[in-house]
C-alpha cells in the first residue's frame, strides 16, 4: 500500500555500505540513501509540474527515522502548494538569520551610516545623540518587530516627564525613521513610532527663542574678547569663533565645521559648502578686517593644510563641540547664545537703514514669498561687503564708547 511504512529503526542502523550507492524506501517518496563511503541521508523524492525533484531531509542517524517522517509531512505541504521544499527551507533559514540580526540597535546604526553622506556633521551628531540618550538604552537589543507602541510610549514618556520634552518628541521622529529603514530593507513590518505621531500626551513645548545680545552689551563683549594673555578666560580658538559669529552672522555649526581652504584671504571671502548650510545652498560671506585679523591670529595654531579644521576639537567629529560657544559666552558673564548674534545683526542693520534684502542674504534666510524669491537672484555682495565692515566697525566703536551719528546708510539697488 502507498501509505505503508517499510522501514524500521533497526533496518536503518543495519544498512551497510556497498560498492554502489543504493536506497531503502519508506514509502511516500521518503528514502534512506546509503553511499559507498558509508554515509546515510534521507531523501524525499517528489514531482512539481511533472518534473522529478529531490529534497534532503538530513543525515542519519542525527535525523532518526521518526524525525525524517515528521519532516516529510512539512515537505509534502510545500509540494501541495506548488513550492519546492528546498527553496522554502533556504528562505526560512535566511529569515531566521535576518530576524536575529534585525535588532533596533543594528537598524539604528545602519540608518545612521546610510544617511551620513547626505547629512551635515551637526545633523548626524544630533540624531546619534538622540538615539544614544533616549532610545538605545531600552531598545538596542530588541528585535525590531517585537517593539510595540505601548512599550515605546513608556520609553519616551520617561524622558518627556523628566523635562526633556522636545528631545522626547525628536527621539520619536528618529525612531520612526529607524523603523522605516527596517521596513524598506525588508527586515521589519511595523512602525509604532509613526503610529504615535499624533499622540496628544507629547505636547509641543512653547517655542523658546534664542537669547540675543542686547545692543548696550556689545561693547562689553568686544572688550572681553579683545583681552590677551593670561587675563583672557577663553581659548584663542573660541575667541576667534565668537568674533566670527559677531562679525559674519553665521550659524555656529557653519563656523565650527570650517576648514582653512574655504577662506580666501586675498578677496576676504569665506565660501561655506552647501552641506554645512541650513538652506542647503553654498553661501559666500564677506569678511570684515576684524574677522580676517581674528583668523590670522589662530592660523599658526591650527593650519596644517587647506583641508585642516580651523576649529579642531577632541570629539568624534574632530571639530569644536556644539555647546562651546554658548558656554564660553556664559563664562564671560553673557547669558545669551551664539545664534542670538544673528538677531543682534538684524536689529542693528535694519535700525540703521541698510537694505533688508542684503541683510537677509547675509544671514542666508530664504525669501518666503515664492514669486519674489523667483526674481530675487542677486546676492547683494557689494552692499554686504560694505554693510558688514560697517557693522564690525560699529561693534568696535561700542567697545571704545563711541556713539555713531549721521551714519552713511547703504540703500537698496534700484
Amino acid at each position: 500500500m502507498a501509505g505503508e511504512k517499510l522501514l524500521t529503526e533497526a533496518a536503518c542502523k543495519a544498512a551497510k555500505a556497498k560498492k554502489d550507492m543504493y536506497y531503502l524506501n519508506d514509502g511516500g517518496g521518503l528514502r534512506l540513501r546509503i553511499k559507498p563511503n558509508g554515509s546515510r541521508s534521507w531523501i524525499y523524492r517528489f514531482r512539481i509540474d511533472g518534473n522529478e525533484n529531490t529534497n534532503s531531509l538530513g543525515t542519519y542517524p542525527q535525523v532518526s527515522l521518526q524525525i525524517a517522517r515528521t519532516k516529510l509531512v512539512g515537505a509534502k505541504q510545500h509540494v501541495a502548494k506548488g513550492d519546492n521544499p528546498s527553496t522554502a527551507n533556504r528562505i526560512a533559514k535566511a529569515n531566521q538569520v535576518i530576524k536575529g540580526q534585525a535588532t533596533f540597535g543594528v537598524m539604528s546604526r545602519e540608518w545612521l551610516e546610510h544617511n551620513k553622506p547626505d547629512w551635515s556633521p551637526h545633523h548626524y551628531e544630533r540624531n546619534m545623540g538622540l538615539l544614544n540618550r533616549y532610545l538605545l538604552p531600552d531598545l538596542e537589543k530588541l528585535p525590531i518587530d517585537a517593539i510595540k507602541e505601548a512599550y515605546l510610549f513608556t520609553v519616551l514618556k520617561t524622558a518627556y516627564d523628566k523635562g526633556a520634552k522636545e528631545s522626547a518628541r525628536r527621539a520619536r521622529a528618529v525612531a520612526a525613521q529607524v523603523f522605516s529603514h527596517a521596513r524598506n530593507t525588508h527586515r521589519g513590518t511595523i512602525n509604532p513610532a509613526r503610529d504615535m505621531a499624533d499622540n496628544q500626551y507629547f505636547k509641543k513645548p512653547p517655542v523658546q527663542h534664542f537669547t540675543a545680545l542686547p545692543q548696550n552689551k556689545v561693547g562689553e563683549l568686544i572688550k572681553a574678547l579683545n583681552i590677551t594673555g593670561h587675563d583672557q578666560k577663553l581659548d584663542a580658538k573660541t575667541v576667534c569663533a565668537l568674533k566670527l559669529a559677531i562679525y559674519t552672522g553665521l550659524r555656529d555649526n557653519s563656523i565650527r565645521g570650517a576648514v582653512w581652504g574655504e577662506v580666501d584671504f586675498d578677496s576676504q571671502m569665506w565660501t561655506i559648502p552647501s552641506k554645512r548650510m541650513k538652506s542647503g545652498r553654498e553661501h559666500q560671506v564677506p569678511l570684515p578686517k576684524q574677522a580676517i585679523d581674528a583668523l590670522l591670529s589662530i592660523k599658526p595654531q591650527t593650519f596644517r593644510n587647506q583641508d585642516s579644521n580651523i576649529f579642531p576639537g577632541g570629539g568624534k567629529h574632530k571639530i569644536m563641540s556644539e555647546n562651546t560657544l554658548r558656554l564660553a559666552l556664559h563664562r564671560l558673564g553673557f547669558k545669551v547664545t551664539a545664534h542670538g548674534m544673528r538677531s543682534l545683526i538684524t536689529d542693528v542693520l535694519n535700525e540703521n537703514g541698510f537694505n533688508y534684502d542684503a541683510i537677509e542674504r547675509q544671514l542666508d534666510h530664504s525669501e518666503k514669498n515664492k514669486v519674489r524669491r523667483a526674481y530675487l537672484r542677486t546676492n547683494f555682495m557689494d552692499e554686504r561687503i560694505n554693510m558688514m565692515q560697517w557693522f564690525a566697525d560699529w561693534c568696535d566703536d561700542q567697545a571704545k564708547g563711541i556713539k555713531r551719528t549721521n551714519v552713511t546708510q547703504i540703500r537698496s539697488v534700484a
